[in-house]
């Protein structure tokens, strides 16, 4: 009892402030000269409560950005409003409301429940982004100003700015910009107008799975892309970042705003499928090589990984062992300009562009006269030496083999959303398929990657459900840390239901010395998940 008496008499107290700050000051204007003019002078005073844009879909048309709402309050300053607010807020916000009451202008204020009173109008207003933003990098971040400022907001600036909606109140008011008491007030809503908005082709649910299979990795990516086709279902780069706290992102050395899905790292090993794929389609006989453990290239000695021998392998142990000294002398057989090929005809070396200010890194490809040297022709064979690529683009590659032997680019923007939610599909000139290697080809390298699943360097990240392959890589950076080599481990691969791959995945675990397998269990936690979707 005392309790409440003591709440009741608290509130009395800060309705007597308010009062007090109110009397002061009507005392003042009264006794100015001002007053004396805006007695008889009225205009307008429109109070913008909240802006939206366009919406940005997933491929079943889900939101991906303003999936949660906010009640705001626009508020004509009275005693009884101010004091309404100032018993929903429980306090918090006591000066700037007796502020408020003093200047008697309208205002907006974002309240934790609702709040009756003749002189407050509330609003439920989507929030753009939420604190766990989904795909953050993805759908990027606004400016200051509202404008797109980074990923699928700033590429489809125009067209998420011309779904643009709002919701303001016209006040009447006087000279000194008071509202008049009992006067009408106009209230303009179109945040519908923000239904509209572009689609892109992620699944909402397939990111949570990819985001939540990246979270061991440290730094890194998890990309998923469809057969045959090639669009990106899901793309997660870790360390993420909230769209809220921009700043402290910025200044992460781990930098959180690099996608790491669409930069380039050394790929190691999983370069091996396409000298793999130039050694098929060259047509010579494929013979076996018997591996040492070692090769030497023009004085200086290539190692396999731990140094051991594999015996006699042929292409299929070579790739499911990942054999660097079978692959040295495949290159050594075919000359760099027919790896080259093939891995431009992969969409290596090459950056994707999804709109405007949204591209992928190109990677890089050494020149053919560099590799006239026989050391960077060497280096070159198990993805090392100046090679550098996307995850994105690995994932094309897998995609590849995986639909037969045509290259499909990869695909984000699946088209235009009106305000009803129809959907009209987007092909960009830029999209393309060619075949770049036979099917025989391809269903050869499928048998082999399969094997490396079962058998080979990728069993640990394997699912024995349905169809799997994989390549795994190792990629030497160079770079020491506490006398260390920081190196980037590589989980490629695809899968799918009976015997027909559904979905490739890439998992990049960047810069570490051991990734104490993280990048397996990434992989099959995506392949699990996916595989487990389809039941």
């Amino acid at each position: 009892m005392k309790h409440a008496r003591g709440k009741a008499y608290g509130i009395f107290g800060a309705l007597l402030l308010l009062l007090a700050a109110a009397a002061r000051s009507i005392w003042a204007a009264g006794e100015g000269a001002e007053y004396v003019a805006a007695a008889g002078s009225q205009s307008l005073y429109r109070l913008e409560v909240a802006q939206s844009r366009g919406t940005i879909y997933d491929r079943d048309l889900e939101p991906l950005v303003g999936e949660t709402r906010e009640l705001v309050a626009a508020v004509a300053p009275t005693i009884q409003s101010i004091g309404a607010l100032e018993t929903a807020t429980k306090g918090r916000f006591r000066s700037r409301l007796a502020l408020a009451l003093e200047e008697g202008k309208p205002f907006t204020i974002s309240l934790p429940t609702l709040v009756e009173d003749p002189s407050i109008d509330l609003f439920s207003v989507p929030k753009r982004y939420q604190e766990d933003q989904l795909a953050p990098h993805v759908i990027g971040y606004l400016d200051s100003q509202g404008r797109g400022a980074a990923g699928v907001e700033l590429a489809m600036d125009d067209l998420l700015a011309g779904f643009s909606g709002e919701v303001s109140v016209t006040y009447q008011v006087d000279a000194l910009g008071r509202v008049i008491a009992g006067a009408d007030r106009q209230v303009v809503d179109t945040l519908s107008s923000a239904r509209g908005g572009v689609a892109l082709t992620l699944d909402r649910s397939l990111q949570e799975l990819a985001e939540e299979a990246a979270e061991g990795l440290g730094k890194g990516a998890v990309v998923i892309t469809q057969v045959p086709d090639c669009q990106i279902l899901a793309l997660a780069s870790v360390p993420g970042f909230s769209p809220s706290t921009l700043g402290e992102a910025a200044e992460d050395p781990d930098a959180p705003l690099v996608d790491r899905g669409f930069s380039a790292y050394a790929p190691g090993s999983v370069f091996k499928l396409v000298v793999a794929a130039a050694l098929l389609e060259g047509g010579s006989p494929l013979e076996d090589f018997v591996c040492t453990g070692s090769v030497n290239v023009d004085g200086l000695t290539f190692h396999c990984i731990g140094g051991e021998p594999h015996g006699e392998v042929g292409l299929e142990e070579a790739l499911a062992q990942s054999c660097n000294c079978y692959f040295i002398n495949a290159a050594r057989s075919l000359g760099g300009q027919a790896i080259l090929s093939m891995a431009y005809n992969l969409g290596l070396g090459a950056e994707q562009e999804f709109g405007r200010g949204l591209f992928t890194a190109a990677g890089e490809l050494p020149d053919a006269a560099s590799l006239q040297h026989p050391r960077a022709l060497a280096n070159f064979a198990f993805g090392q030496g100046e090679l550098t690529a996307t995850p994105l683009q690995l994932c094309a590659v897998l995609n590849t083999i995986a639909s037969g032997g045509v290259y499909a680019t990869p695909k984000l923007i699946a088209g235009e959303v009106d305000e009803n939610k129809r959907l009209s599909p987007l092909s960009p000139v830029t999209d393309k398929e060619v075949r770049v290697m036979s099917v025989s080809t391809a269903k050869k390298l499928q048998r082999y990657l399969e094997t490396a699943a079962r058998e080979g360097t990728g069993r640990a990240g394997a699912v024995t459900e349905g169809v799997c392959g994989i390549k795994t890589g190792t990629a030497q950076t160079g770079v020491m840390e506490d006398g260390e080599e920081l190196l980037h481990f590589w989980y490629c691969g695809y899968v799918g239901e009976g015997d027909s791959p559904q979905y490739c995945i890439t998992v990049l675990c960047e810069s570490t010395p051991d990734d104490g397998g993280a990048a397996a269990r990434a992989f099959r936690q995506a392949a699990q998940g996916l595989l487990a979707g389809e039941e």
